[in-house]
């Protein structure tokens, strides 16, 4: 069959052509119109060169398309009759023998990769790292990839976790810095990650201490200012001129009354009370 002429043309279309004769008509009309000079006078006229020419135009390119069907519907049946009765039946073997191949192609690409997996779960449960899976390893197994190398990859993403983990263990936050990297596996973004999210947490416990502090320095201030109301309440008026004169009088008052507030508060007044050496029952 490959020495054997199965297509011959038996005869070229043979086109009778005065393009050439038509050419020096064309070329002398053209070169006649480019040569006019277009005013307001005779702007009409170079208006209906051109309609003219173009009207020509489009008669020649008719009989172009014209020719051009005449001469393609012979190859057109003939390509009808090729395509019944050779490209379609070759087309059709091949698209069938693809589906065979890549049924078997796809079944030996699913046993390989099956057999990765299989190393891959082993691996990572003797090196401790059975929270990783196989998917996140990104390996590409194909029917040209040799085993040995998709297992060294296997090996190779293994030991990365395992370096991770040990760069994990000398954190100070590791059990938050763990759980964030199991999430993506990226070690570098799990520090960040805490450790901001840890300086954030002590900034706001700063804050917030720094609100209570005031706080109670205002209780405490107004606390005190009370107490000293309280203390004077009782002192006959004649004596009440200045704390200094208070002082220097050397009598003692005993005033009684209950204060209500927190633990913590009354722990302060307590406190208050003892540094300033007032006796309390």
């Amino acid at each position: 069959m490959e020495n054997q002429e199965l297509m011959v043309v038996k005869q070229l279309p043979v086109i009778e052509e005065k393009l050439r004769q038509l050419s020096d008509e064309v070329d002398k009309k053209v070169e006649g119109a480019k040569a006019l000079i277009c005013t307001e006078e005779n702007v009409k006229t170079i208006k209906q060169v051109r309609a003219d020419l173009n009207k020509e135009f489009r008669d020649v390119e008719a009989q172009r398309k014209a020719i051009k069907e005449q001469v393609l519907a012979p190859y057109m049946q003939f390509e009808e009759v090729y395509k019944q009765y050779i490209s379609d039946k070759y087309k059709s073997a091949d698209n069938d023998l693809k589906q065979k191949i890549d049924t078997v192609e796809s079944e030996l690409k699913a046993q390989k990769e099956q057999e990765i997996k299989d190393y891959f779960e082993e691996i990572k449960i003797a090196n401790n790292v059975d929270f990783v899976e196989f998917g996140q390893a990104k390996i590409n197994v194909t029917l040209t990839a040799s085993k040995k190398s998709l297992r060294e990859q296997v090996e190779s993403f293994i030991n990365k976790i395992k370096d991770d983990l040990k760069l994990i263990e000398t954190q100070e936050h590791k059990a938050e810095i763990l759980v964030e990297y199991k999430q993506n596996l990226n070690v570098s973004n799990a520090i960040t990650t805490v450790m901001n999210r840890f300086k954030a947490i002590e900034e706001e416990k700063a804050k917030q201490e720094q609100i209570v502090n005031v706080r109670l320095e205002e209780e405490k201030n107004r606390l005190q200012e009370n107490l000293y109301n309280l203390a004077n309440a009782n002192i006959p008026e004649s004596n009440i001129n200045t704390a200094q004169e208070i002082k220097t009088q050397e009598r003692i008052y005993t005033i009684t009354f209950t204060v209500t507030g927190t633990a913590p508060r009354l722990k302060q007044l307590k406190d208050y009370m003892l540094k300033e050496g007032l006796q309390y029952e």
